[in-house]
């Protein structure tokens, strides 16, 4: 099957879309499940936590079958039809190319329409979705200028499992009926 010419519905979400497209990895799912859980900061050794992000609080992850596949073309075919009407004006995908990344690199996917152009697809590395998301939604930043980053000169400070802020954000995970069970793997 064509995974580009089939109907694609973009999902109903509050909230920018990391569509799983590649069902193959289960493991590669978890980690980047870990890594969007996981207390991020760009500030070295803070305790404070409101220092910190979690792109699980402004992303909707989505793991549909239906999603199966997908490619950036079929999402852009799509977008004209639904994204206009979306709370969200990106999403990003999560494919083969995403689990085989060091840093889990997702395909960012711009479905606006600035005159008649759209952004090309952009690869972001998981820990930097909190840092693209905070900034878009208070309108810094949108997700476009995002485009160009040297990510690899972007320093993040993460919190990992048995630090206070991991298990402070677990705390207010667990208030929030958000899965805790999971540890996540990066170090700071």
């Amino acid at each position: 099957m064509d995974h580009n010419r089939r109907s694609v519905h973009l999902p109903r979400t509050e909230t920018a879309p990391v569509i799983r497209t590649e069902f193959n990895d289960a493991a590669g799912w978890a980690l980047l499940m870990q890594a969007m859980e996981t207390p991020i900061t760009y500030t070295e050794d803070s305790q404070n936590v409101s220092d910190y992000e979690q792109a699980i609080s402004h992303i909707t992850l989505i793991d549909q079958a239906e999603y199966q596949g997908i490619l950036s073309d079929a999402v852009l075919a799509a977008a004209p039809d639904t994204g206009h009407d979306l709370p969200y004006d990106h999403l990003y995908l999560v494919d083969a190319e995403t689990y085989a990344s060091d840093d889990l690199r997702l395909l960012g996917i711009d479905i606006s329409v600035y005159g008649f152009d759209r952004f090309a697809p952009f690869r972001v590395p998981a820990l930097q979705v909190a840092n693209i998301e905070v900034n878009d939604q208070l309108g810094n930043l949108s997700f476009v200028e995002f485009s160009d980053i040297p990510w690899s000169e972007i320093r993040i400070h993460a919190a990992g499992p048995g630090t206070e802020i991991f298990e402070k954000f677990r705390q207010i995970n667990r208030a929030k009926g958000a899965p805790t069970d999971r540890a996540a793997p990066w170090q700071s």
